[in-house]
């Protein structure tokens, strides 16, 4: 039970002392009970919010079996707007999956880059010639996998010096 105090200010009003504290309790109980699934860590809640649906699990699933795997992650933590977009596109190319800018997102969410998904549609747009739009859904082209590889390369030869 909450306890309240209340005194006379000088002009006439009336000031309720522990009511602040009353109602913030109240805020949180009702927080609580509209969002039972709520973390406490800013992390766990981000993960959530970027869970992966099952377009971007077969990515995931494919890039297990991928064997530059660990390249390719390596590569997608760089900078590189344009290499980010188009590595999940390469990965998927084999299954024939068609990946939006969003799963794309998703896709790098999973493993800890912070990636926006118009950041994805604007490096592809920008970029006219390494992947293709196929009924609001990307490919992969041939310029694409070209870049891809090539970066990997350079990479490797980077790590090799």
């Amino acid at each position: 039970m909450a306890r309240f105090f209340a005194r006379q200010l000088k002009n006439g009003q009336i000031e309720i002392k522990g009511i602040d504290g009353y109602v913030r309790s109240v805020i949180s109980q009702l927080l609580r009970h509209f969002r039972p699934a709520a973390k406490a860590s800013s992390k766990a809640s981000a993960r959530r919010a970027f869970a992966p649906d099952a377009t971007v699990q077969a990515v995931i699933a494919a890039l297990a079996h991928h064997p530059k795997r660990q390249a390719l992650v390596r590569a997608g933590k760089q900078k590189d707007q344009l290499l980010r977009s188009l590595i999940p596109l390469y990965i998927a190319r084999k299954a024939e999956l068609h990946l939006s800018s969003g799963a794309i997102s998703r896709f790098w969410a999973v493993h800890g880059v912070k990636y926006a998904p118009p950041n994805a549609a604007k490096a592809l747009r920008q970029h006219v010639g390494y992947a293709r739009l196929d009924a609001k859904q990307r490919q992969i082209t041939p310029n694409g996998i070209r870049y891809v590889e090539a970066a990997l390369a350079a990479a490797k030869q980077k790590k090799a010096a």
